[in-house]
């Protein structure tokens, strides 16, 4: 059966015939308590020596811790602070019943682990149902509906009029909520349009023009001659001034044709 979540709370009363780390006067004992990740630490007892008296409480959330962990330690101003003991008290007991009291042996050493001296505790346990994750009322914060509609605004309320702006009467003037928008008319063919900004008016563009008459399609191409028909050329001669021009002789009349010889 799983012990219920709660509030533990520890008293830590006093510590008696504990070792002492001090050679000359008396050691300044304090207390470090650690349930789980939760630590605390204790005032320190100046001049405590082997007897220390704190009569402190501290609280911690339990939820399956089980153990208290206790060290105490001796304050030093020079060095480092020394290990007077230490020693760990069950929490099945005062999750159970609601209170206890312990005085529990402190084992002084690393290596020898010798008990010296004890610390006496006072415990009570609250039960906390709420302390556990996921149940009704831990702070868990759940996602808002589907489908909410979200918030309207509407327009920003009217300014107050400002009488030190120095700006005279502009300053002064009221403000007013922007008109709703409204659907634009198309005038009549023929008249001036008018806006809303201004009165000048412009007048409608004017009217097409006739469309022209449509250009003469182009010729079909040239159907080819029958099968074995020479098929006319298209080429043509070249210019006279392409042929060559006989020279003319330097010098005396051009040869004559000779006299065809007949025989008798």
């Amino acid at each position: 059966m799983a012990l219920e979540a709660g509030t533990l709370r520890v008293t830590l009363q006093y510590a008696k015939g504990i070792k002492d780390c001090d050679w000359f006067g008396r050691q300044d004992p304090y207390a470090k308590l650690r349930v789980g990740s939760q630590e605390v630490r204790s005032r320190m007892v100046r001049d405590g020596g082997r007897n220390p008296v704190w009569d402190e409480t501290f609280d911690f959330n339990v939820i399956n811790e089980n153990t208290l962990e206790i060290t105490i330690m001796d304050e030093d101003t020079v060095v480092r602070d020394d290990l007077i003991g230490t020693c760990s008290v069950s929490l099945a007991r005062v999750r159970e019943q609601g209170v206890d009291r312990v005085q529990a042996p402190l084992t002084a050493g690393k290596k020898a682990q010798r008990q010296e001296g004890f610390v006496a505790l006072a415990l009570s346990f609250t039960p906390n149902s709420r302390l556990r994750p996921g149940a009704a009322g831990y702070g868990a914060y759940g996602a808002p509906p589907y489908g909410a509609p979200a918030p309207a605004y509407g327009y920003p309320p009217a300014m107050a009029p400002c009488a030190s702006c120095g700006h005279g009467a502009a300053a002064a003037a009221p403000y007013y909520a922007p008109p709703p928008p409204q659907a634009y008319a198309q005038p009549p063919y023929g008249h001036a349009a008018t806006f809303a900004y201004g009165s000048t008016s412009y007048a409608p563009p004017p009217p097409p023009s006739a469309p022209s008459a449509p250009s003469a399609p182009p010729a079909p191409p040239l159907a080819p001659p029958p099968y074995g028909a020479q098929a006319q050329s298209s080429y043509y001669p070249p210019p006279p001034s392409y042929y060559p021009v006989a020279p003319t002789p330097s010098y005396g009349a051009p040869y004559a044709a000779p006299v065809p010889y007949y025989r008798s």
